[in-house]
């Protein structure tokens, strides 16, 4: 790769994420040793300006502190003119943003359906789904003609769907990110007192719903201290953890990566009230990054660093704030500056990474990266029932693809009785019909003709 490296954040209004990837790069040895072209992309120009001036003065920090030198930003509403020699795009996009997230949760809601996010399965992720599923193709067309050698990393949910339909319908590099992976690596450390740097884990299945296969504590079998520490302490109780341990126990491997993500591959088990009272989980959409209540002090703090209302130092050391996008950061510097390096799970081609999934979907495995590419460890087979439960899952997707690509709505209504959240086919009908006419200004108008 040569000595400019040009990345483009396509969905950079992504509230978290942008910021984060920023300040990554801004403080990676990519920026140290090459020419760093940074490119936001956006079809919102209000939110598009407030990252790209925020940008820029997080970029005057570090020029004053002689941190940076090499490093430009540069923002676009035209796609295809920021794509032009492009090595790497990270798509973080919202197709509707919030507030068609909100529809995707409130509408079942009214039908007596809970989702406690709503971005992956159950109703709202069907949805999210075909929204996302057409922008995803136009950009990933838009790279096979414009920059075609250039890596794609997605971190859009439902991440598995996006991605299996990136690979299964066009040739360029295509591969799925999600932070979920860091937050049961510290999860493991927090509860077995340990630093994070002293875990090391080996995690597959699917995205939002993968298994702790094995782990190292401080060089000793994690999973032996775990039945130690449990039996000692118990496990978590409420909101991060209890559910996790619920499921530990059922089938002797930790899920991941959180409660509420996991909970919703089990509709019927656990997205109802009771769980909700017993498992301290949140039903809707409250006390997460889509609750607008969380949003806001992020919002404000953005805006006023924007317009110079607040200091860019106070934003770059907000603790935290580096999670989001450091992983691909990792991953682009991997590549760019060949320094193999294992990263904990990425989402891939399956070709028997997991040898009883099927070998044409999309798994999250571990992988090794350099600048040859992304390089999938085989992990060897899941548990029968396990390797069920997500094969289950798979198939799902498949035949929610198909019925994006062919605006098919009898494709839809076998997915909605496929995840398992519709008590009946006329309310899965009647839920369908209702999503479909509160989205429709996100949808192709091929669903309407």
């Amino acid at each position: 790769m040569g000595e400019e490296v040009k990345i483009i954040l396509l969905g950079a209004g992504s509230l978290t994420f942008t910021p984060s990837l920023m300040k990554g790069l801004m403080e990676s040895t990519l920026a140290k040793e090459n020419i760093l072209n940074v490119s936001l992309v956006d079809v919102n120009p209000e939110i598009l300006n407030i990252m790209y001036m925020a940008g820029t003065k997080m970029v005057e920090v570090y020029k004053r502190q002689r941190k940076l030198e090499r490093f430009r930003i540069e923002k676009y509403m035209d796609r295809r003119e920021a794509l032009k020699g492009a090595d790497f795009v990270i798509v973080t996009i919202g197709v509707g943003g919030i507030g068609a997230t909100h529809l995707d949760v409130n509408i079942p809601l009214k039908h007596g359906i809970f989702q406690s996010l709503g971005d992956t399965v159950g109703p709202g992720g069907i949805f999210r789904a075909l929204r996302h599923i057409p922008v995803l193709l136009e950009i990933a067309r838009d790279m096979e003609s414009i920059c075609p050698e250039a890596y794609l990393f997605n971190y859009s949910n439902p991440m598995t769907a996006l991605t299996r339909t990136l690979i299964r319908e066009t040739k360029i590099r295509a591969y799925g990110l999600c932070t979920g992976i860091f937050g049961i690596w510290n999860f493991l450390a927090n509860y077995l007192d340990a630093a994070r740097e002293e875990v090391d884990l080996t995690v597959a299945g699917i995205n939002h719903l993968c298994w702790v296969l094995d782990f190292i504590v401080k060089g000793q079998p994690g999973y032996p201290l775990m039945k130690q520490k449990f039996a000692e302490k118990g496990g978590p109780k409420g909101y991060r953890g209890a559910l996790t341990f619920e499921l530990y126990k059922l089938f002797g491997y930790i899920p991941s990566p959180a409660d509420r993500h996991i909970a919703e591959f089990f509709p019927h088990l656990f997205m109802n009230e009771e769980a909700a009272q017993k498992y301290g989980m949140a039903m809707t959409l409250e006390r997460s990054i889509y609750d607008f209540k969380v949003r806001q002090p992020v919002e404000t703090l953005i805006r006023n660093v924007a317009l110079g209302e607040e200091s860019a130092e106070k934003f770059l050391t907000t603790k935290g704030l580096e999670e989001e996008g450091i992983g691909v950061v990792r991953l682009i510097e991997a590549i760019a500056l060949n320094r193999k390096m294992l990263y904990p799970g990425i989402n891939v081609a399956n070709n028997r990474s997991i040898l009883n999934l099927p070998r044409w979907s999309v798994t999250e495995v571990p992988a090794y990266v350099d600048a040859m590419g992304v390089h999938p460890l085989n992990v060897g087979s899941l548990p029968k029932d396990i390797a069920g439960i997500l094969t289950h899952r798979i198939v799902e997707y498949e035949i929610l693809i198909d019925a994006a690509l062919r605006s098919d709505k009898n494709l839809v209504l076998r997915s909605l009785l496929m995840d398992g959240y519709v008590k009946s086919l006329d309310e899965a009908r009647e839920l369908m019909n209702e999503m479909f006419e509160a989205e429709r200004e996100w949808l192709p108008d091929q669903w309407f003709a």
